[in-house]
């Protein structure tokens, strides 16, 4: 009896989803994001329940990294500009509380594993701002300078940088450098007993993977942030990085093989 129960949760029960069985389509866009009009960072997008808008929330923070306010946004499907709300909805903090969590919802043997290191580096491997290690850039040595100088100049501006990764099943789902790990700002769980997840890896595709370890990438995403499914699990959306100021929201279908 133990043996069976051992290994009906190592398979994750027949509830669980094939993540490389589902049928994705191609992210469709549905609004450019302006950051510099919405007065902030990216840092939350959550799904309504019946699927028709989501919420956008940005932050403002100090010198330190410290967030000293928040604005918050309501974003519908027709492709108009997100429109200003006073307070985040109770109905994404419900959300957001499920899909940023360490676990997966129903599913608490599916869970991501947080690991801090140090790491020499050179001030160009950091990042700006000490964000996400992904797609960073930074200053370098003397232009015009030969190797000897440009190796010198590399070996003064070293540095310790304290990482924070986010593992699940062996795949990095979010690495923070010289910053606080934020939950749900790479990766967003799927509804309850799906087993799923999505994530953006370190080249910035969305990847979905289920939990076995099965996995598929979203096809021609790229800086990716934000992922979230909906309560139904039918759509994926996600915030696509333009440039520093701006995004897109695109949203996946996402098509379950039949039982």
């Amino acid at each position: 009896m133990l043996l069976g129960l051992m290994l009906l949760a190592s398979v994750g029960g027949p509830s669980t989803v094939d993540a490389s069985k589902l049928t994705l389509s191609a992210p469709a866009a549905i609004v450019e994001i302006d950051t510099k009009k919405l007065e902030g960072d990216l840092y939350r997008l959550s799904w309504s329940p019946d699927g028709q808008q989501l919420y956008l929330q940005t932050v403002e923070r100090d010198r330190a990294g410290t967030i000293k306010s928040a604005h918050h946004y309501l974003v519908a499907l027709n492709g108009q500009a997100p429109s200003k709300v006073g307070q985040e909805p109770d109905w994404s903090t419900t959300y957001w509380a499920w899909k940023s969590t360490q676990t997966a919802p129903g599913l608490p043997t599916f869970k991501i594993e947080l690991e801090e290191s140090q790491k020499r580096v050179t001030s160009t491997s950091i990042p700006m701002g000490g964000d996400l290690a992904k797609g960073g850039s930074g200053t370098g040595g003397p232009v015009g300078a030969g190797n000897n100088a440009d190796a010198m100049s590399a070996a003064m501006q070293s540095q310790l940088a304290h990482y924070y990764t986010l593992k699940l099943k062996g795949e990095v789902v979010g690495e923070f450098v010289n910053a606080a790990a934020i939950p749900g700002l790479t990766f967003g769980w799927g509804p309850q007993s799906t087993g799923l997840i999505a994530f953006a890896n370190r080249d910035g595709r969305v990847v979905i993977m289920d939990d076995q370890g099965r996995k598929q990438e979203v096809p021609s995403s790229k800086s990716a942030v934000l992922p979230g499914w909906t309560d139904d699990g039918k759509r994926l959306a996600f915030l696509e990085r333009t440039n520093k100021n701006k995004a897109t929201l695109k949203i996946v279908e996402v098509t379950r093989p039949v039982q």
